[in-house]
């Protein structure tokens, strides 16, 4: 099929999904109990009333006419809902896609209804809106916690009452990318710094933090650790974040008692590499040979 087809595939496609006939199959695939799109397993009560398998396994009796389940499930109605596209049930979000990949949508579509995840931190907002509209309200309403830059330079005044584990929350925009950047004190008396990027391939960036004393250039700590991606459940578990232990901290705290810090985001493909050490730079060698000569 030549390429000048795909515009009128797509507006043919777009229209359907527009009709009152596709709206009403989606009814028919949507349980009436919970209000959710069913997927396999579709239940059958002995009058034909379709239900999801969640509220099935919650369930003794139908919740329309209050008789029992049949034995039987199904198939023609599971098979449709295995190849129906599904619209996206936030408000305003054009996209339609099998259910599938239209629950990995959901949790990350640019048109749900969000807070402002600076309140969680900082506790000083009250946004509310959707996800995509987000960063431009933090770059409006929170213009110290971000930067269109791949680095960003703090001067944070120690706290050593402060309870919350989270300690800073800064974002970066940049390469097409935005880098959320965490600051926490765990709960194993450790400093610790992780990045996440909406970004499937995260280990193309890399994140540095610099630690540093100003007018002291001898005392300085650099640590270079991998980017996460922001769909890992688990990366505050990450033996790739960067911890350091607090004592270790407070020797870098300036004459304010304010640690001063510099994150930088990069691009591993563009990362300048050492050179090999010449056989007259290395310090040990450990085959027989080597030692024989």
């Amino acid at each position: 099929m030549s390429e000048s087809s795909t515009p009128a595939r797509k507006l043919v496609l777009s229209t359907l999904l527009e009709t009152d006939h596709y709206e009403s199959l989606i009814k028919d695939l949507t349980c009436t109990k919970c209000n959710r799109y069913m997927k396999p397993p579709i239940y059958l009560c002995i009058d034909g009333h379709s239900i999801c398998g969640p509220c099935y396994e919650k369930s003794y009796e139908c919740h329309v006419c209050k008789k029992e389940f049949a034995l039987i499930r199904p198939q023609v109605l599971e098979s449709l809902a295995n190849k129906v596209l599904f619209p996206c049930t936030n408000k305003g979000c054009p996209k339609h896609a099998n259910l599938p990949a239209l629950e990995q949508h959901t949790a990350h579509c640019q048109y749900r209804i969000i807070n402002c995840f600076m309140s969680r931190v900082y506790g000083d907002c009250q946004w509310e809106g959707r996800a995509g509209e987000w960063m431009g309200h933090c770059f409006s309403d929170h213009k110290t916690k971000v930067t269109e830059l791949p680095f960003i330079t703090v001067k944070d005044k120690w706290n050593g009452k402060r309870k919350e584990p989270v300690l800073n929350y800064f974002l970066l925009k940049c390469y097409d990318k935005i880098f959320n950047v965490y600051q926490i004190y765990d709960k194993r008396g450790r400093m610790m710094w992780t990045v996440l990027v909406n970004e499937d391939q995260a280990d193309r960036f890399y994140f540095e933090v610099d630690i540093f004393l100003p007018n002291f250039p001898s005392k300085r700590i650099i640590y270079r650790r991998p980017c996460k991606c922001e769909k890992d459940a688990d990366f505050l578990e990450h033996t790739q974040n960067i911890y350091i232990p607090i004592e270790n901290i407070f020797s870098m705290l300036d004459e304010s008692e304010s640690m001063n810090f510099t994150v930088r985001i990069g691009e591993v493909e563009n990362l300048p590499l050492q050179d090999t050490p010449s056989a007259s730079e290395s310090l040990i060698l450990l085959n027989d040979e080597a030692k024989e000569n």
